[in-house]
């Protein structure tokens, strides 16, 4: 998908350039500069932030079993116990 909208991205801006050659003015100029920053946005926003803080946490005390429930888990600890 993110290669997709590089491609309309791309293809819009070499079309609104070839707009503004042939026919310089205020439309062209804008329709331009708003397709560049669109393909700048794409590159600079299309990759995934992979985020170190988000770390899956796991406490289990001794005797006890880990379940792996998709998030912070503590098992079997009184002190964690609310």
């Amino acid at each position: 998908m993110q290669v997709f909208i590089k491609f309309l991205s791309g293809i819009a801006l070499i079309v609104s350039l070839g707009w503004l050659y042939f026919e310089p003015g205020f439309e062209p100029l804008l329709t331009s500069v708003v397709s560049l920053s669109a393909l700048i946005s794409s590159f600079m926003f299309g990759k995934k932030v992979e985020n170190d803080n988000a770390k899956q946490v796991q406490e289990v005390s001794d005797n006890s079993s880990g379940i792996q429930a998709g998030g912070n888990v503590t098992i079997n600890n009184p002190s964690k116990d609310a």
